[in-house]
């Protein structure tokens, strides 16, 4: 198992309590996050995640 990086993408963000949202998401529903940053000046999530 190996630790990845990724970053992607986000629209449709209206307010910075939506990036918070995203991440918090991301954290309980996602399985293999390490770290998750969502940035909602420049639409932007970054995270590590463990690969099998």
């Amino acid at each position: 198992m190996s630790e990845q990086k990724v970053t992607l993408p986000i629209t449709g963000m209206s307010c910075a309590n939506c990036a918070a949202n995203i991440e918090r998401a991301l954290y309980k529903k996602t399985t293999g996050i390490v770290t998750a940053s969502v940035n909602f000046a420049t639409e932007r999530l970054m995270a590590k995640y463990i690969s099998n």
